[in-house]
Parts: C-alpha cells; sequence; structure tokens
C-alpha cells in the first residue's frame, strides 16, 4: 500500500495492485509518497487492506493527522528529499503515539514466501500455527490479497531484479529459471499479466524511467506497475 500526497495537494491512499494500471501525468505533475512494507498497512490505516486492493483513495485524514495539514507540510519542504521526509515524519509520529501491532503469523507467512514464492499455501500453516482458512483470511486483511497471488508478485520483483542486473546481457531462458518460472512461456504470460507487456519490453539497467519497479505501485505512462 502507498500513501501519497499530490502537487495539487490531494492525499492519497493507493491499495495493493493485482495487475497493472497507468497513472496519466498532468501538468506539473508529482507525488510525494512513502511505501509501506507488506503485512503492516492494515495496523496503520487502522482498516482491512483488502478494502483498498485495486483501489486509489482519496483520505481526509491519516496518522492521526488532518490531510490538508499533511499536504501543506510536504509541499512546504523544498526538495523530493526533504518531502518525503516530512511524511515520514508524519509516519513516525504517529506510529510513536499509537504503536500499532502487526499480526505476527502473517509476518512470519510474508517472510517465508519472500524466502521461497513457490512454496504451497498448505504448507506454510505448521510454521504459523493457523488452519489455511485462517491464514488466508488474516493474510488477505493485513495485505490486500491471498498468500498465491502475493507469491506471484515476489517471483516477479524477483525477474525484475534480475533484468536490471543483467541489462543488455540478460538471457531469458536463464532469468525464467532463476526467478522460479517453470519455462519461459509461464514467464512471459506472467509479464503480461502483471506489467501489461512482453519481457523484452521491460526496463532494463539501474532502474527503469520512473523510478522504482513494484507491481504494488502507481504506474506512470507504460511504466512498470
Amino acid at each position: 500500500m502507498d500513501v501519497f500526497v499530490s502537487a495539487q495537494g490531494d492525499v492519497m491512499i493507493a491499495g495493493p495492485a493485482t495487475t497493472f494500471y497507468d497513472l496519466r501525468p498532468e501538468k506539473d505533475w508529482a507525488l510525494t509518497g512513502l511505501r509501506l512494507r507488506p503485512g503492516t498497512a492494515a495496523a496503520v490505516v487502522g482498516r482491512p487492506v483488502s478494502e483498498f486492493t485495486d483501489r486509489q483513495v482519496p483520505v481526509d485524514s491519516i496518522f492521526g493527522v488532518r490531510g490538508r495539514e499533511m499536504a501543506e507540510k510536504v509541499l512546504a519542504a523544498t526538495t523530493p528529499g526533504r518531502r518525503v521526509a516530512a511524511l515520514q515524519n508524519a509516519l513516525i509520529g504517529y506510529l510513536a503515539a499509537c504503536a500499532p501491532r502487526v499480526d505476527p503469523a502473517v509476518t512470519e507467512a510474508i517472510g517465508i514466501l519472500q524466502r521461497h514464492p513457490g512454496r504451497p499455501v498448505c504448507s506454510l500453516t505448521d510454521g504459523v500455527d493457523l488452519s489455511e482458512r485462517q491464514l488466508r483470511r488474516r493474510f488477505e486483511a493485513a495485505v490486500g490479497y491471498g498468500p498465491k497471488r502475493f507469491s506471484r508478485i515476489i517471483r516477479f520483483q524477483r525477474l525484475l531484479d534480475l533484468i536490471r542486473v543483467r541489462g543488455a546481457l540478460v538471457r531469458w531462458a536463464d532469468v525464467a529459471i532463476e526467478a522460479n518460472y517453470s519455462d519461459q512461456p509461464h514467464m512471459i504470460n506472467e509479464c503480461l499479466a502483471l506489467a501489461g507487456m512482453s519481457p523484452i519490453a521491460l526496463p532494463r539497467g539501474a532502474g527503469g524511467p520512473t523510478g522504482e519497479m513494484s507491481v504494488s505501485s502507481n504506474t506512470v505512462s507504460g511504466s512498470i506497475p
């Protein structure tokens, strides 16, 4: 989940995305945002993250601060770094005051899937001491979608990392296996589903044209979600 402030002073929440979408820039367009780690957003915003999945929602207040007050502090900063710092300070102040509790079972499951994206959901239950049904329900509330889709996104992010590292020297059959896809056609289908483009069209080298590449972020004019 992302929290961002637009150049017009709008405070928005962008929920976890299950596929790509384009956020078209306007004149003098700019965003200052923070990305919350998977599993933490529900504790921060006080609502199930699944309510925000595939949605961009304006908010009047967040982190215990009125949206307008937050936007004024962010937009008063003179550099992008200071704007991000102002947004971070609002979050840090909120966390220090209310100490929200993150679901430990979901946090443990997230860590396992990040290390082993292809692990079956049924094999997670012993490690987190929950039934499969309980895990799915709590995972969706904390992350925005279930463990299986989260694994797909982690695997896709691993592919993006490999492409950035290899650059022009990328060998598609090799990176498909290294990213834990069953074969190259499977990798291609996942790229089309999650990024809206084939692997060969994905940005290479040190980052994409618009910054960080992640399925859970907002896309900008054809960049990677």
